[in-house]
């Protein structure tokens, strides 16, 4: 396991965690149902604004694999470079921020993530990164392609720079909220080992804030100022820095592709190296997954 957290959470056991909710199917529905029609709003917005996205990870495989959500997905993660994430934090307030909440490593405070999320008001989703939040509404990742560089040495510099300083900011996370992630795991051995040592780690880092480290991150992630490199990376990914940079002829290109919910078709962008990049992140994606390695749908509030 290492000090991975993602296992953790995939596994973690739900009955003997009485402040975490399972989403039953009904729950899941009406969360893709919310989800859905924010990425409606949000796709009209991004077009009216000459702003480009595409649908990641889960989302897009779900687009190519199903036509629409993952049957068992609970999120919408989308990307867009650097250029376009700064184009929408400049027009977000006269688009969107009467209805949304922007949320940002630059601008959103205790945020400890480096990806953007944009939440809906009047709803409540709240996840184990939201301790420290109560504008917590339901809400759309976005993570941040990032120029990267030609030349090898300082490819791996900049991408060892963001491995050391992102895992020092989880870390930091898990010393601000030690007594959440703690109690979380307190009857599984193995966890508690793992959860322990990033406490640990994370006090001797914090002689920094977590709005200090998050910062560091967010400048380290984009260094690189030259848009017309061969590779872009998404260093804030599941998969992080190395195993998530891309070519920039087939990550920055975009098309659209058909996305349906209960009936309803609507035509979101996607980047036109699907192919490439869902082989990246999952090797042979048209092949569904072993039930046991479908992740839990976890949350600590949920309102819709």
């Amino acid at each position: 396991m290492g000090l991975s957290t993602v296992s953790v959470f995939k596994n973690i056991d739900i009955k003997n965690n009485p402040n975490l909710i399972e989403l039953d199917d009904i729950k899941l529905h009406q969360l893709q149902g919310v989800l859905f029609g924010m990425l409606k709003e949000f796709d009209a917005f991004c077009r009216e604004n000459g702003i480009q996205y595409s649908l990641a990870g889960g989302s897009m495989l779900g687009a190519v694999r199903h036509g629409g959500f993952i049957p068992w997905d609970d999120d919408v993660d989308l990307l867009m470079t650097r250029n376009d994430y700064n184009k929408l934090r400049k027009c977000f307030d006269s688009g969107l921020g009467s209805e949304y909440w922007l949320h940002t490593p630059e601008d959103t405070h205790d945020y400890g993530l480096g990806m953007a999320r944009l939440r809906k008001k009047g709803t409540i989703c709240r996840s184990r990164e939201d301790l420290n939040n109560d504008d917590c509404g339901v809400y759309l990742d976005i993570f941040i392609m990032e120029n990267t560089y030609n030349f090898l040495p300082m490819r791996y510099l900049h991408g060892f720079l963001s491995l050391a300083v992102g895992f020092i900011l989880s870390c930091r996370c898990f010393w601000k909220n030690k007594d959440f992630y703690l109690d979380l795991v307190k009857n599984d051995s193995v966890s508690k080992k793992v959860f322990k040592k990033k406490v640990f780690l994370g006090r001797l880092f914090s002689f920094l804030s977590l709005d200090a480290w998050t910062h560091l991150w967010n400048r380290i992630n984009s260094m690189c100022k030259h848009d017309d490199t061969s590779f872009v990376t998404v260093p804030t990914g599941r998969k992080h820095f190395f195993k998530e940079t891309y070519t920039r002829s087939w990550a920055c290109a975009f098309k659209d592709i058909d996305y349906s919910f209960d009936g309803d078709t609507a035509s979101f962008m996607v980047m036109e190296g699907t192919d490439e990049y869902l082989r990246m992140l999952y090797g042979d994606y048209m092949k569904l997954p072993d039930p046991k390695d479908i992740e839990k749908h976890i949350v600590l509030e949920l309102k819709l």
